[in-house]
């Protein structure tokens, strides 16, 4: 049996794994999640482990995380409600909290990525793999006893909450999804952007793609497609955005030279509109994925979205679904996009900070 709260203003604790910083995912989530609260009358602290002192060893980085957080709820009044990732949980706060294990990313599935090796596996990667997979079993344990341990689970998604619901059935009466969101300022200025954007004859094609270049993002899916593409387009142009130094990678080296594409390795939030703006079509092809809050940006921009079916893409289909097509895009599917685009308005009573707050509350206190 899970606990119930009764209405009233609450004292609400969020903590991210990420530094306090809207450059990151996991703490943009927490930030807006936290002022959509305050709004509503609550009251909430946000809290981090970063930053990790470089001393702290990888295989103990998650113990000193969790000790860290069990160290700050020692000198605070106590919580109505802890929300923090799984890993952090322990039985120590269930005593006077509720408890809620909220999700940013499918943590498992992230673990299983990460221990891939093939050949293109550095020497160092390999080498490290037999610690990688004690870390990885321990980290394993801590996420899946904190579920146990937590009253509420909080998927970030339906997609997800599928996966949780079949491999974990036991877990079935503490599971419900939320969505992910921009923030409303973001939200008005890509309704501006939108509003002004024309799709109509296109001379030539920009594609954006935005991400870490990492495996589960499907990097591999997407350098294929550039070269197949370009070799019939040529006059098209591709701009991988967020992706860190190409320096580190071979295949962002190989593909910064092609003449086509640009890489921004690096881009803070003033940016954003930016690219948005001066791009026609986005990406998405990750194979593992928390939401993927990209998706929301480049479509209330007004920008078709050739996407993989994970993350946030099944439950913003729903609302959307003209505007996103099956990855990889085709000459005949990039026309329908430009054909069908529309927008639907009803999405923001979904994908709103305000609407997720409320509906958060609803689960707790119903």
């Amino acid at each position: 049996m899970t606990k119930k709260l009764e209405k009233q203003s609450l004292r609400i604790l969020l903590v991210t794994h990420a530094p306090l910083l809207p450059e990151h995912g996991a703490a943009q989530v927490a930030i807006n999640l936290g002022q959509a609260f305050k709004a509503l009358g609550h009251e909430v602290a946000l809290w981090s482990p970063q930053p990790i002192p470089p001393e702290i060893q990888q295989w103990n980085r998650s113990r000193y995380m969790q000790k860290k957080l069990q160290n700050y709820l020692e000198t605070q009044d106590t919580f109505d409600v802890i929300d923090c990732p799984p890993i952090f949980i322990t039985r120590s706060f269930k005593e006077k909290s509720i408890v809620i294990s909220r999700h940013v990313q499918p943590d498992l599935l992230y673990i299983l990525s990460t221990l891939n090796i093939d050949r293109n596996t550095s020497l160092k990667n390999f080498l490290s793999f037999p610690l990688r997979l004690c870390v990885s079993i321990s980290d394993t344990v801590s996420i899946i006893c904190g579920w146990y341990i937590a009253d509420y689970i909080f998927c970030l998604g339906t997609h997800e909450l599928k996966w949780m619901t079949k491999w974990f059935p036991s877990l079935r009466g503490k599971l419900s999804a939320y969505y992910n969101a921009i923030s409303e300022n973001e939200q008005e200025s890509l309704k501006k952007i939108r509003e002004a954007r024309s799709l109509e004859q296109l001379p030539h094609i920009r594609f954006l793609w935005i991400g870490r270049w990492v495996r589960h993002k499907g990097i591999r899916e997407l350098e294929n497609f550039i070269s197949s593409w370009l070799l019939n387009r040529p006059q098209d142009c591709f701009t991988i955005a967020g992706c860190g130094n190409y320096e580190t990678s071979k295949s962002l080296s190989r593909l910064n030279k092609v003449e086509q594409v640009s890489i921004v390795s690096n881009f803070d939030r003033s940016k954003l509109l930016e690219l948005l703006n001066s791009h026609n079509i986005g990406l998405f092809c990750s194979q593992i994925e928390g939401w993927g809050l990209c998706l929301n940006e480049m479509l209330e921009s007004g920008m078709p979205v050739f996407a993989t079916n994970t993350g946030g893409v099944s439950d913003l289909k729903r609302l959307l679904g003209d505007n996103i097509l099956a990855f990889p895009p085709n000459p005949q599917s990039i026309n329908k996009a430009i054909r069908q685009s529309t927008f639907d308005h009803t999405y923001y009573n979904y994908f709103s900070w305000n609407s997720i707050a409320n509906s958060y509350l609803e689960k707790i206190f119903n």
